[in-house]
């Protein structure tokens, strides 16, 4: 009876005091060393959320839309250039087939030419325009795919962190759950507790290392989604222990306005569709000037042997031979696209809308969750279990009961934990809408 009033102070000290070190089954002849603090993973190496992110931004997709971007950068200055000129030579025989002969005619010469032609001088502005806009939304959905980028390392990071703080919960909660089961089956065996009671403490042992299984699984395909994305070797990420950080103070408030207000501003794929928009205008007035002429201007040189050189220059006009047949269906093309621009902003602007509506609101609803929970639910639990601990100590109580509360307690730190986890994520989802790259 002694050790068994032992095991059950040991119990309640631990539901306490959940930092002990070190824990004595039998003060006798048997101690069991316990770290606590190495499971929670205080002895490893943190890894840190900003150095993920440094190392995210820098993979081979953004790489490439970065260079993409920078290329496009590049047509903004050959769109302001005149086209090249034409050099050509020629030979004009004014003898006739039968009777050829350079020089025998005045008129037979051996030339060279250039040409060169100069557009509309509007036109060179609305195609420096068109490409210049191009560009600029070519730039924004370089940002947005760094944000949605920095978004997806912030997500797979907080699971990672919620999967380990759930794992060593369940390792601390198979410890104490031994111990019950000493207990339970020391009673079992001089005939205090019935059958069902040890059946369900084993079967609860078992579904702990069955959660643990399952959590591992999950730690596992976490990690290498995170090496995917950050480029760093899933050793590197595993020997690392993910940090979720409590909700402190307040939280985020109501802003919802302000929220929206911002991302209208700095929402990359908003920017960029209002670049299009801008781009389409210029197509548009582009199209529309299709009916105005280009300009060429000529100058050449013909050699006649012993007679007098040949010069020539020469200004042209280029004017649409058969109107409408092409400019008609342009112009209608780019106001379409103009049309589909306009929609497409104000269906984003829905979207954004909509987005920042729904995760402020869980934001709140996680915020207030992990509250209850961290102040009421899991304290409340903890109480439970150390008067079950005691109650079934004096025989007040069944090992049903006792197995019941614990059980409580495993499922209350748990979403705690899962509504803390939530709270980060959609915080990033709402930085994501927002344009916030950090």
């Amino acid at each position: 009876m002694k050790k068994t009033f032992t095991v059950l102070i040991v119990l309640t000290v631990l539901t306490a005091f959940t930092v002990s070190v070190f824990i004595v089954i039998n003060p006798v002849d048997k101690s069991y060393g316990y770290n606590y603090q190495k499971h929670r993973g205080k002895t490893a190496n943190t890894l840190r959320l900003s150095i993920l992110i440094k190392n995210a931004l820098k993979n081979p997709h953004i790489a490439s839309s970065v260079l993409k971007t920078e290329g496009r950068g590049e047509e903004i200055t050959i769109a302001k250039a005149l086209p090249e000129p034409v050099a050509g030579i020629g030979f004009t025989d004014a003898n006739g087939f039968n009777n050829p002969g350079i020089g025998v005619n005045s008129m037979s010469d051996i030339g060279l030419s250039i040409s060169q032609k100069i557009p509309f001088p509007s036109k060179l502005e609305a195609k420096s325009r068109i490409n210049k806009y191009s560009y600029m939304s070519s730039k924004a959905k370089t940002r947005a795919l760094k944000i949605d980028t920095v978004y997806l390392v912030k997500e797979t990071y907080y699971n990672l962190a919620l999967v380990e703080r759930q794992a060593v919960t369940i390792k601390f909660d198979r410890f104490l759950l031994n111990i019950i089961l000493n207990d339970i089956s020391q009673k079992y065996g001089t005939g205090s507790v019935s059958a069902p009671a040890y059946i369900r403490t084993m079967l609860e042992e078992a579904a702990l290392k069955s959660e643990l299984y399952s959590l591992n699984n999950v730690k596992a395909k976490l990690i290498y989604l995170l090496s995917e994305l950050t480029g760093f070797e899933p050793s590197y990420i595993k020997s690392r222990r993910a940090v979720l950080p409590k909700i402190k103070g307040s939280g985020k408030g109501a802003e919802t306005k302000k929220d929206i207000k911002t991302a209208y501003k700095y929402n990359p794929e908003l920017k960029s569709l209002k670049y299009l928009a801008k781009k389409s205008d210029y197509e548009t007035a582009y199209a529309k000037e299709s009916y105005l002429p280009d300009f060429y201007l000529k100058a050449g040189y013909g050699d006649r042997y012993s007679m007098v050189p040949v010069l020539s220059a020469s200004v042209g006009l280029s004017l649409p031979l058969y109107f409408n047949s092409y400019q008609k269906p342009l112009i209608n093309k780019a106001e379409k696209d103009k049309l589909s621009s306009i929609y497409a902003i104000s269906w984003e602007r829905l979207q954004i809308i909509k987005n920042i509506g729904v995760y402020a609101k869980d934001l709140r609803i996680n915020k207030n969750n992990f509250k209850l929970y961290e102040n009421l639910y899991v304290p409340e639990a903890k109480l439970l279990f150390k008067a079950e601990i005691s109650s079934f100590g004096t025989g007040k109580s069944s090992a049903f009961s006792l197995l019941d509360s614990f059980r409580k307690l495993i499922d209350s730190e748990f979403k705690r934990d899962i509504y803390n986890a939530k709270y980060y994520i959609d915080k990033s989802r709402l930085e994501q809408v927002m344009g916030k790259i950090r």
